[in-house]
């Protein structure tokens, strides 16, 4: 889960507070907040993020390590893994990891062919890392 999809999370369990109350509680602004949660690439720096894990009441490394492993990222390794059909690992937010052929993937899912051809549907959001990574 990339830390925009988990800043979603946490906003909304937090009951869906604006990020206009966000800036107003922690004085990051709202404008720096919604790149952080909307774009496919890094956004924000350290601060922020510590900033929002303190708001979030999150360790802080529980937000830090996914600027490495942005929505984006993903996106890379699956048109690679598709290009020169090799399997890609999944570790799920859930715990479980799921393994095999990219066959489509659009913005919200992935469809991957496990070992004996059955087709397991993944959405993107549950996926928080993945394995090979694809260069840039």
């Amino acid at each position: 889960m990339s830390l925009g999809d988990t800043l979603r999370l946490l906003r909304a369990k937090r009951g869906g507070v604006t990020p206009l109350e966000i800036e107003a509680a922690t004085g990051l602004s709202a404008r720096v907040y919604r790149q952080m949660e909307q774009r496919y690439r890094p956004a924000g720096d350290e601060e922020a993020v510590r900033v929002l894990a303190e708001y979030y009441d999150v360790p802080v490394a529980e937000l830090q390590w996914r600027l490495e492993w942005s929505r984006k990222d993903l996106s890379r390794a699956l048109a690679r893994a598709t290009t020169v059909a090799t399997p890609l690992t999944l570790e799920l937010w859930n715990g479980q990891t799921v393994v095999g052929m990219v066959r489509w993937w659009d913005l919200g899912a992935i469809g991957l062919a496990t070992a004996d051809e059955e087709l397991l549907v993944v959405q993107r959001h549950a996926v928080q890392r993945w394995q090979p990574r694809a260069e840039e």
